[in-house]
């Protein structure tokens, strides 16, 4: 029976190994179960030397593994302690190695805002069903804002970070600043009043930031009159409140969510910085094109005269004189090498010659003989008794008488 269903489905089902299914598994949860709030009670808590925590997520009958790295964990007012009942945002993630899902923890806080917690996710899915946080009705941010409005507290510490960015990175626009109170019971309705003014001016950039703080401090920015204003807003907008891990109702529904005030600061400077290196490269590009301009001339010039000089008969005679000269130096060259070879011939006959020579010949250990008469005797035949012959020597002649 295996067999047979083996055979039946091994062409139309492909096998995978194991890391295909776990890494696939992961993408899955890491899409559907993307920041997520999870209450439940911290167990197994392991801090590692590397500074990140380990520990199990439960409640009365399941549990989820959970892992805190070093930099989020950084970035809380509160460490994780065993036994504690906690809220717990993050992703669901798997650990590929071993096969374990587990949330990989962003952020986390003591159980004591639950009810508040559960407003936020009530009225944010509400908002959300109604299409307030659709991508497709947010407006385009200007690419290069000059004109921005800041609806903050004026003696926050946020508003001074968004400054000193500005201040350090030399921004050139204008900055319209309204004050508001971002904290507290009257909050909403003050933030609600700066935003309408702040849409009657003549701004292109409207910035909502606060410092961080805990969901309570907050909690004004997830009121529902202030999201809708914002949702109707005529200007683009920008919210930055609280720190990276904070979320608040007017991130969703602004244009652009900045993670802290000093990211919104840096996001407008950054496109401003660009235009400026922008239009000082094109500056300097004109202001040097003059130059480049009659550099070029001159060179054109100065290869014209070269030529020009070249042509002329006064370069043309140089040029017949140095020829001159140049064939001069070669007959020189020639009459020279050809004596030379002429006397090193001259010497070599005079070598040959004297070597061929009687005196050299008689230097050599030989004789000969003459007659009376001056002729050399070459034949002992040629002898007659008692006739006398001269012989000659290397150092001289002797008189001689033949003798039978």
């Amino acid at each position: 029976m295996q067999t047979e269903l083996f055979k039946q489905e091994e062409e139309d089902t492909p096998i995978l190994n194991v890391s295909d299914v776990t890494r696939e598994i992961r993408k899955t949860l890491e899409y559907k179960f993307s920041q997520i709030w999870i209450r439940g009670e911290i167990s197994n808590l392991r801090s590692h030397s590397s500074g990140h925590f380990y520990f199990i997520l439960k409640d009365s009958k399941s549990q989820l593994k959970a892992v805190l790295f070093r930099g989020d964990a950084m970035c809380l007012s509160y460490m994780p302690k065993e036994g504690d009942e906690c809220l717990v945002f993050g992703d669901i993630t798997v650990y590929e190695a071993r096969g374990d899902y587990q949330i990989r923890v962003k952020h986390l806080m003591q159980d004591g805002m639950g009810s508040l917690r559960a407003k936020f996710e009530k009225l944010k899915n509400s908002l959300m069903e109604e299409g307030l946080f659709d991508e497709s009705r947010k407006k385009a941010l200007p690419s290069l804002p000059h004109k921005i409005g800041v609806v903050t507290s004026l003696t926050g510490a946020a508003l001074q970070d968004f400054l000193s960015i500005l201040k350090r990175r030399e921004w050139g626009g204008s900055l319209f600043l309204f004050n508001s109170s971002v904290q507290g019971r009257e909050a909403p309705t003050a933030l609600h009043k700066a935003i309408q003014k702040a849409m009657t001016w003549d701004i292109q950039l409207l910035v909502i930031t606060r410092g961080g703080g805990s969901l309570e401090d907050l909690w004004a920015f997830n009121d529902e009159n202030l999201v809708r204003l914002l949702a109707g807003c005529n200007i683009p907008t920008i919210s930055a409140i609280g720190h990276q891990t904070d979320f608040v109702l007017t991130d969703f529904v602004a244009d652009l969510r900045a993670e802290t005030p000093s990211g919104a600061a840096e996001w407008i400077s950054s496109a401003f910085l660009a235009h400026r290196e922008s239009v000082d490269e094109i500056t300097n590009r004109f202001l040097k094109a003059p130059k480049y301009f009659f550099s070029q001339k001159i060179d054109r010039l100065d290869f014209l005269k070269i030529r020009l000089e070249s042509s002329s008969p006064i370069s043309q005679i140089e040029r017949q004189h140095q020829y001159l000269d140049e064939v001069e130096n070669r007959l020189k060259t020639y009459f020279r090498h050809r004596k030379e070879r002429m006397v090193d011939k001259l010497q070599s006959l005079d070598h040959r010659l004297t070597n061929c020579s009687l005196q050299s010949t008689l230097k050599k250990g030989y004789t000969y003989l003459k007659n009376e008469e001056g002729k050399i005797l070459s034949k002992a035949s040629s002898l007659q008794n008692e006739a006398k012959i001269i012989a000659h020597f290397k150092d001289g002649i002797r008189n001689l008488r033949v003798e039978d």
